[in-house]
Order: structure tokens, then sequence, then C-alpha cells
């Protein structure tokens, strides 16, 4: 009883080599599309523009760019006031809570004279 040997042990035995197989050519890469470049303001801040009322959900960083690489400064954003409730541009959502109103029909919760002597 004899076991059948494979085709490729029996010439590895030998020391047959099987021709090597052509390497296909990686497909060139695309360069990914380029980003717009934004300008810094006089201070060294990359603002991001405002954009229309969401609920307050988004929120972006502003960069200092004077840091390589840039680090976030602070985040704007929609924000609802503390006070009374109105949706408001902040300039920094974590430390501006209260609103600042129109300066026409509304005067803001900031800007109101302190009467309960908080």
């Amino acid at each position: 009883m004899s076991v059948e040997v494979p085709a490729w042990l029996s010439a590895w035995r030998e020391g047959k080599r099987a021709a090597p197989q052509p390497v296909p050519a990686p497909k060139p890469k695309r360069p990914p599309p380029a980003k717009p470049t934004a300008k810094a303001n006089y201070q060294g801040f990359l603002e991001p523009q405002r954009w229309p009322q969401d609920d307050g959900t988004r929120r972006e960083p502003v960069l200092d760019t004077d840091h390589k690489p840039p680090r976030v400064v602070r985040y704007v954003g929609w924000r609802r006031c503390m006070c009374c409730g109105v949706l408001f541009w902040s300039q920094d959502v974590q430390r501006l809570r209260l609103c600042t109103g129109d300066g026409v029909s509304r005067l803001g919760c900031r800007s109101r004279d302190d009467t309960d002597g908080i």
C-alpha cells in the first residue's frame, strides 16, 4: 500500500521551484481633494463662520494657528440661554451661557441690570 504524494510535495523534494508569479502593480492612489485653507484672523485664530440655527447640536472648534499643531482654544455654536431659554450664538459655548439679545427688540439676559444682588 503506497501513499500517493501530492505533486507539489514531490517537486519540493526534488528541488524544483515554480516560476515566480508576477506581482500586479498597485493602482495609483488618487490624492485626497484639497481642503480649502481658511485664513486666520489678525490674532491668529481660525474661527468658523456662523451657521443657521440647529437647536444647539453642533459645536465647532476655534483653532490657534500660532501653535504647531494648531490647538483648540474654545468652541462656538448655538446655545440656549440658561435664564430665558432663547437660542443665541455663543462665542464660547462652555463659558458664555446667557444671551446677549439682538439690541433692537430684546435686551438679553447678560446685559440686564443686576437687580437681585447675585
